[in-house]
C-alpha cells in the first residue's frame, strides 16, 4: 500500500467516486453509466456511495463531477494565453486550437457526450449544470477575443468590448459550435474492452 506524503491529503472516497464518475461521463456518457460501474471504477463500496449522495445516487455524482470538470475547463482555456498583438486572425486561430484541444481532453468529451444524452437533457439540473457549462465556455472566449493590450487604457479597453460584445457573443457561440461538432466527430468510441463478451462487428 503506498503511503501519502507528510502534508499530502488522503484522497477520499467522494473524491474517488467523482473522479470515477468525470472519467466514465467522457467514455459513456449520462445513460450508459451505471451506479454500479462507478462503484467499480472508484473501488468504493455501495454504502459509501449513498452516504455521501443520499437519495441522488448517480444523478447527484454527475452534478458533482459536471461542476469539477467545468471548473478544469475554465482552467484550461485560461491558461492558454493569447497571442500578443491582438490581430484578430490570430487570436481566432489560437481559440479554435485550444477549443478543439479542450474536445479531446476528458472533460470535453464529457461535455459533448451530456449534450448528445436525451436521458441528462430531460433531468432538469443536469440539463442546466450542462447548460451552464456550455455558457462559461462562450463567456471564456468572448473574454479570449477581447484580447485586451496589458498597455491600454482599461476604461478604453471597457468601453470597446462593450460595444464589440454582440459581435464577439456571436462569433463565440459560431467558434463554440463549430468545436463542438468537430469534437462530436472526433470522440472515441465506447471502447470494447468495456464488454469482454462482445465481438466487434
Amino acid at each position: 500500500m503506498e503511503r501519502r506524503g507528510p502534508g499530502r491529503p488522503a484522497f477520499d472516497s467522494k473524491q474517488k467516486l467523482v473522479a470515477a464518475t468525470c472519467k466514465l461521463l467522457s467514455e459513456r456518457g449520462f445513460e450508459a453509466t451505471s451506479p454500479v460501474m462507478i462503484q467499480q471504477r472508484s473501488g468504493v463500496g455501495q454504502g459509501s456511495m449513498y452516504h455521501h449522495f443520499p437519495g441522488k445516487g448517480k444523478e447527484g455524482l454527475a452534478l458533482d463531477a459536471i461542476s469539477h470538470m467545468r471548473a478544469s475547463t475554465l482552467a484550461f482555456l485560461y491558461g492558454t494565453p493569447t497571442p500578443e498583438g491582438g490581430e484578430v486572425e490570430a487570436v481566432r486561430e489560437h481559440i479554435v486550437a485550444a477549443l478543439d484541444r479542450l474536445f479531446d481532453r476528458r472533460e470535453g468529451q464529457a461535455l459533448v457526450r451530456l449534450m448528445a444524452d436525451g436521458v441528462a437533457g430531460a433531468i432538469k439540473p443536469i440539463a442546466q449544470a450542462t447548460q451552464d457549462w456550455c455558457d462559461d465556455i462562450r463567456a471564456t472566449i468572448v473574454v479570449m477575443l477581447r484580447a485586451d493590450d496589458p498597455h491600454e487604457d482599461s476604461e478604453v479597453a471597457d468601453a470597446a468590448a462593450s460595444f464589440l460584445t454582440p459581435e464577439f457573443e456571436h462569433i463565440a457561440e459560431e467558434l463554440f459550435t463549430a468545436a463542438l461538432g468537430r469534437g462530436l466527430v472526433r470522440l472515441p468510441k465506447i471502447a470494447f474492452h468495456l464488454f469482454p463478451d462482445r465481438e466487434e462487428a
